[in-house]
């Protein structure tokens, strides 16, 4: 009988151990999956204030009024975006922007790219989009 008890203790101990295993692991899966998802809004988010910035909403009110224009800004180097709202703390976006010599006249080509990173040290996540803009 005492052969028996010790067996059964050892193998609930096995099977404690192993199902310890899956849950820690399972919740690292989610964390991940988490930032991923996160890191995703994030450069969405980079890509919308990207157009906003190449097409913003003012348009001219004069002839003579330079400071609100309602045509397509230059491409500019990388724009960084650190953002500090709740759903998105801890994550920032780099949006870059290139524009293509599109042989059409009157056609302006735009490529955005953002890459949107979640999280600090060794639990990290990035997600790239990319998006193309015509005028």
């Amino acid at each position: 009988m005492l052969m028996v008890a010790l067996f059964i203790i050892v193998v609930m101990g096995l099977l404690v151990a192993a199902l310890s295993r899956l849950v820690i692991s399972s919740s690292s899966m989610v964390s991940t999956e988490v930032l991923g998802i996160r890191a995703f809004f994030a450069a969405q988010t980079g890509l919308e204030l990207g157009l906003a910035e190449l097409y913003p909403l003012q348009r001219k009110t004069s002839a003579s009024d330079s400071t609100a224009t309602g045509e397509s800004l230059v491409c500019e180097e990388a724009k960084n975006y650190n953002f500090s709202t709740s759903g998105l703390a801890q994550c920032k976006a780099e949006v870059s922007c290139v524009e293509s010599n599109d042989t059409n006249v009157g056609i302006k080509h735009y490529y955005l790219t953002s890459i949107g990173r979640c999280g600090e040290g060794s639990y990290t996540s990035s997600r790239t989009l990319e998006m193309e803009v015509w005028q």
